[in-house]
Formats: structure tokens, C-alpha cells, sequence
């Protein structure tokens, strides 16, 4: 580990402390000189790190997205995950397409601090404010069967659930497929894509795309929101967007070379607020209802209709009936 990564996770875990440079040099085995060049690196990558003759150095967290304070806080393994992070994009989903088609190297992350053409299922669109969410997509190459594809989603949703309970404590809840919920109010939504080569017609890349409503104001939405989209802090938050960002991406590439076997499935389950419940689902124009009884090993809802059971791999669950 760099020095660099050295001092950064050292002052995340010691904030608003003042630490000379003489007793960081004997802490870390390295010359006073070397921590200052180490410090102004850090402060390049947007760590706020404030220097006062008498007292020293003191970090100050803050949540400007910083590449190099991610990758800092990522496994070995991930420390050389390409990784592009910008100020703003139209969407971070369409820069991975873009750079799916133009063969670009896989697995890759793309990152924006707002989206000013965010979109969901069904081509809907996402608010996507500055300095107030993770908008966040993995660029990847298809991983054995096909048919299979449809587990990423939930695994994904696995990976998010996990990575924010680790680092905040708070525990989610699931809606098939691909929503997270905190005290009833959508908080996460994810969004799995195919990126299909035009001459042959076989799908090349996956694309995946994770967006959270990270520190949100309930006041700061518009009224015909604030019943429906909540967010995971509504006061300071306890961590930021960059430690949340490098859990979301360790859950995710744990998990990631495993998921079509469907090993987490069980832990979906535990965490899905549907199975039991009765829910209303929309599949094109026709409206389901029924009791959803289980989610299979493939991902699929199970329901229990007035005219038998229907095992479902698509549709949008627009009430659930609590």
C-alpha cells in the first residue's frame, strides 16, 4: 500500500484530530518530507487536510467523489479497476454503453457526481442532484450462460444491501427486483442493460446501474415525491459517498464471479418485503395481482393467483398491499 493510501485511511479513521508531521514521519517509517509530498497528493485528490504551524495536519472529511480515495479504500485485488469519475454526465449508463461499443476494457467503473439524464426502467427518469447521490455503473463482459443474466440484478441488489449495512448499520429492505426500500420510501434503484453488437446480434457487454439517493433532504424533493423517495441520511451522514462507493464495489466483485449459481438468493429472500404479501403487478398493459409465495433460484417471482400460480420473470410491482 502506498503511503498515499497509508495516510488517507489513517485520518478517516482519526477526523478533526491535529497529528505533526515529525510523529506522522516516526508513525509511518518515512521522512517528514515524504509525508508532506504524501499530504499534497491527498489534498490533489480532494481530501480536505488543513496545516497549522504549531498543531500540524487535520483531515476534515467531506464528499467530493475522488477516484483516488475510492480506489484507497478498494481490496488489492481492485486497486487497479479502471475507474472514471466525473463532475457531471448525462448519464453514467450511456457512458458505458458508449465505451462498450467502443470495445473498451472490462470490468470498468464509471461514476458522476449528478446525471442530468438519469433514466430507469422503462426509459423514466431519475432525478439525479449534485452532491447528493451515487450514481454508479459497471461496465462487464457477459459471464457464462446467458440465461442467467437475469440473477445479476438481484445479485446486485445483494452486493448494495450488503456494502450499505457494513458501512452504515442501516438495514434495507428488497423489492423484486431491483429496488431498495428504507422505511417504505425507494432509497436505491437498480438497472441492468445489454449491449448487442450490430452485425451478429449476440450481446457483448453487460451493463449495470446503480442509483442512490445517498443524503436527502425529504423538503428538498418535489411534494409529489416526498411520499414515495426517501434517501439513506436525511441529517449528516455518518460515512461518505467515497466509503459507500468502495463497500459497493467490493460487495459486488466478491460476488460477481459466483452470482448464476444463485448462492445469495437465500439472503435476498430474508431481506425481500414482498414474499407473503399481496401485490399488484403490471406486465405491458395487463394488471396481476396475487400473493407473491417465493422468489425461485432464477430470480423469478412466484405468485399465487385466483386462477393458479404464475412464476414471472419481468413486470414492475406498482402496490404492494401492507
Amino acid at each position: 500500500m502506498t503511503l498515499q493510501n497509508q495516510l488517507w485511511q489513517f485520518f478517516d479513521a482519526h477526523p478533526d484530530r491535529y497529528f505533526s508531521g515529525e510523529k506522522l514521519a516516526q508513525d509511518f517509517g518515512y521522512s517528514r518530507t515524504a509525508i508532506w509530498k504524501a499530504i499534497q497528493q491527498l489534498k490533489k485528490a480532494g481530501v480536505t487536510i488543513e496545516s497549522h504551524p504549531q498543531q500540524g495536519y487535520r483531515y476534515q472529511r467531506n464528499d467530493v467523489l475522488s477516484q483516488a480515495l475510492i480506489q484507497a479504500a478498494l481490496p488489492a485485488s481492485l486497486q487497479s479497476l479502471p475507474l472514471t469519475v466525473l463532475a457531471s454526465a448525462p448519464s453514467t449508463n450511456q457512458l458505458a454503453k458508449t465505451a462498450a461499443v467502443q470495445q473498451a476494457t472490462t470490468p470498468q467503473v464509471f461514476l458522476a457526481d449528478e446525471q442530468t439524464a438519469g433514466y430507469g426502467r422503462y426509459g423514466r427518469g431519475f432525478q439525479s442532484p449534485a452532491h447528493s447521490g451515487i450514481y454508479l455503473s459497471l461496465l462487464l463482459a457477459p459471464m457464462q450462460d446467458l440465461s442467467q443474466v437475469g440473477l445479476l440484478t438481484t445479485a446486485t441488489a445483494t452486493a448494495v444491501m450488503r456494502a450499505i449495512r457494513k458501512t452504515t448499520g442501516i438495514q434495507v429492505a428488497i423489492k423484486w427486483v431491483n429496488d431498495l426500500y428504507l422505511n417504505h420510501k425507494k432509497v436505491c434503484g437498480i438497472l441492468s442493460e445489454a449491449v448487442s453488437d450490430m452485425e451478429t446480434q449476440q450481446i457483448t457487454s453487460l451493463v449495470v446501474g446503480i442509483g442512490i439517493d445517498f443524503y436527502l433532504p425529504n423538503t428538498s424533493l418535489p411534494l409529489e415525491l416526498q411520499a414515495k423517495v426517501g434517501s439513506l441520511f436525511q441529517t449528516t451522514p455518518t460515512i461518505t459517498r467515497n466509503q459507500l462507493i468502495a463497500a459497493i464495489l467490493t460487495e459486488f466483485f466478491a460476488l460477481y464471479p459466483t452470482y448464476p449459481n444463485g448462492a445469495f438468493l437465500n439472503e435476498y429472500r430474508a431481506h425481500s418485503f414482498l414474499i407473503g404479501r399481496r401485490v399488484t403487478l403490471q406486465i405491458g398493459d395487463r394488471a396481476i395481482e396475487g400473493d407473491v409465495t417465493d422468489i425461485d433460484d432464477h430470480g423469478q417471482l412466484c405468485l399465487a393467483t385466483p386462477t393458479g400460480p404464475l412464476t414471472l420473470n419481468a413486470g414492475e410491482v406498482t402496490k404492494v398491499h401492507f
